[in-house]
């Protein structure tokens, strides 16, 4: 190129189309009157041309692709994040423990906030709506169900793919399943009381301590059976088996009843089973009891899990 005008280092820019107006009709112009400007700036159009043809003919990366890699840096972030939690030994143990429990939260299953205060706000409407003595029985029967859901879904390969590397870390499994118990459990407990709160306009405010106490203990019972049963044979038989169990108390009564007058030794047997199942909802220390006997067997279950990492 022989052009010595300013304009040709301009050229590149121009080819491209990033010049400004101004700029643009100065090229153009001078490009008219240059004819050695005018082959420099074919070649950089051979140039951009070449770039954009290869540029077209490479493949996008693959949607698998970059979920793998989020998923990897998230995994990277977590360990990190897990393996900070022990550095700090400094750390009150208050401290430590709220820190755990901070960051359990984003790790639980996202869709279980939303759902769970869903269905909640709903029994609670349609209780008030209902009104009369029947008002509490909404909240009764949706608490524990809500409460299942939620903590069969808290832990287990299927429910965080990144347990695997946090069971690795210098965090003890028992410490992630305590931590997220306590949130997600916490979580529908708070739901429970706002709910049972917001009957105070169709049911009398001494009462609402009995429909507290008509969830409560099914509540802890039935969402402590359905963790152990995620662990066990994992979450959508959880929960069906969990929803089978609470449904069914209500059919027990019908069954009952049914019974012939003079039934045989099987039937008077299936009757005493049944009356027996009946009664163990309504008996909250047995619950209770029950419910904490389930919560040390997930332990176990976890320390099980440590162990096997351990090797």
């Amino acid at each position: 190129m022989t052009c010595r005008s300013d304009v040709a280092e301009l050229l590149p820019l121009y080819a491209a189309g990033t010049l400004g107006e101004d700029e643009r009709r100065a090229v153009a112009t001078h490009l008219a009157a240059c004819a050695d400007c005018r082959a420099e700036l074919a070649l950089w159009q051979q140039v951009g041309g070449a770039v954009v043809a290869e540029d077209r003919a490479l493949r996008a990366p693959s949607p698998a692709l970059v979920e793998g890699a989020l998923l990897r840096a998230r995994r990277r972030s977590l360990a990190e994040h897990l393996a900070g939690l022990q550095r700090p030994v400094g750390w009150p143990p208050v401290t430590r423990a709220w820190a755990l429990l901070g960051a359990q939260v984003p790790l639980v299953r996202r869709e279980i906030w939303p759902a769970s205060a869903l269905v909640m706000a709903i029994g609670c409407v349609v209780a008030i709506l209902q009104g009369g003595s029947q008002a509490g029985f909404f909240i009764q029967a949706l608490a524990p169900l809500v409460a299942a859901a939620g903590l069969a879904m808290i832990y287990g390969p299927e429910n965080d793919p990144s347990l695997e590397l946090a069971l690795a870390t210098p965090t003890s499994p028992r410490q992630v399943l305590l931590a997220r118990l306590v949130v997600v459990f916490g979580y529908d407990l708070a739901l429970g009381l706002m709910a049972t709160a917001g009957l105070v306009t169709v049911v009398p405010p001494a009462l609402l301590g009995s429909v507290v106490l008509g969830w409560l203990a099914p509540m802890a019972f039935l969402s402590a059976l359905a963790l152990v049963l995620s662990m066990v044979i994992g979450t959508g038989n959880a929960v069906t088996v969990a929803f089978m169990l609470w449904l069914g108390r209500a059919m027990v009564p019908s069954l009952h009843l049914s019974a012939a007058s003079a039934p045989s030794p099987s039937e008077a047997a299936l009757a005493a089973a049944l009356q027996a199942y009946a009664g163990l909802w309504h008996n909250p220390a047995l619950l209770f009891t029950l419910a904490a006997a389930l919560m040390a067997a997930a332990i176990g279950l976890a320390g099980r899990q440590e162990r096997l990492v351990a090797m």
